[in-house]
C-alpha cells in the first residue's frame, strides 16, 4: 500500500512574510519622513535667522486678543489680522471661493500665512499668486470681496498689501511671518479644519 503525507498548507507562512515585509515597510518609510522633516525643520530655522525681522510696509497689530467664540465675527480691519476666531481653523491650500474669517483666523492663530486678493485682479496675478503659495506649508490663498488693496498677504498681527504679486516683498512675507512666535496656538496646525481646497 501506498502511504500519502498530508503536504502542511503553506498559505500561512507567506501571510506572516508579506506582513513582515509590510511592517518593514512602515518603519522604514516613517524613518525616512521623520529624517526630512527634520531636515526641512533645520532648513527652515538656518532660512529664518538669515531673514529679517520685519519687512518695509507691514502693517503691525499689537492689540489682537486671542479666544474662540461662535458665531459670525465683525473684525475692525479686513481681511483681519487676528482676533477672535472659531475653534476650527480654515484648512490651508487654494480656495477659488471666498473663505470665511473667523476660521481664516483661526488658521493665523496657529502661524499660517493667509493671501487675499481682489477678485478683479488680472487671471495672470492670480496665476502668480497660486505659484507663490503652491507647494509651500501652512498658507492659505483665496479671493476676498471688498478689500482695498489688489493683494494682500497677513499673518498674526502683520499684514502686508501690495499691487503686484512679484513685489519682492511678498515671497518673503511668508518665510518671515509664518509660525511667528507672535502666533498664539503655532503648536496646532491648519493641515485640518474647515473647507475644501482646491488640489
Amino acid at each position: 500500500m501506498t502511504s500519502t503525507r498530508a503536504l502542511a498548507p503553506t498559505h500561512g507562512k507567506q501571510h506572516d512574510s508579506s506582513a513582515i515585509r509590510r511592517t518593514r515597510w512602515i518603519v522604514v518609510t516613517g524613518v525616512i519622513v521623520a529624517l526630512l522633516l527634520g531636515l526641512l525643520n533645520f532648513y527652515l530655522q538656518v532660512r529664518r535667522d538669515e531673514l529679517p525681522e520685519e519687512i518695509e510696509g507691514v502693517t503691525m497689530f499689537t492689540t489682537l486678543t486671542s479666544e474662540v467664540v461662535e458665531g459670525p465675527i465683525v473684525y475692525d480691519q479686513r481681511p483681519p489680522a487676528g482676533g477672535p476666531h472659531a475653534e476650527l481653523p480654515q484648512l490651508c491650500g487654494y480656495y477659488r471661493v471666498p473663505v470665511q474669517d473667523e476660521y481664516a483666523v483661526a488658521s493665523l492663530a496657529t502661524g499660517a500665512v493667509w493671501i487675499t486678493y481682489r477678485p478683479d485682479i488680472p487671471e495672470a496675478d492670480q496665476r502668480d499668486l497660486r505659484e507663490i503659495a503652491e507647494g509651500e506649508l501652512d498658507v492659505i490663498l483665496s479671493p476676498y470681496e471688498g478689500q482695498e488693496a489688489p493683494i494682500v498677504f497677513t499673518a498674526w498681527e502683520r499684514q502686508l498689501a501690495v499691487d503686484d504679486p512679484n513685489d519682492e516683498r511678498a515671497e518673503m512675507f511668508i518665510y518671515v511671518y509664518r509660525d511667528s512666535e507672535r502666533a498664539p496656538q503655532r503648536d496646532e496646525t491648519c493641515a485640518a479644519g474647515m473647507g475644501l481646497p482646491v488640489e
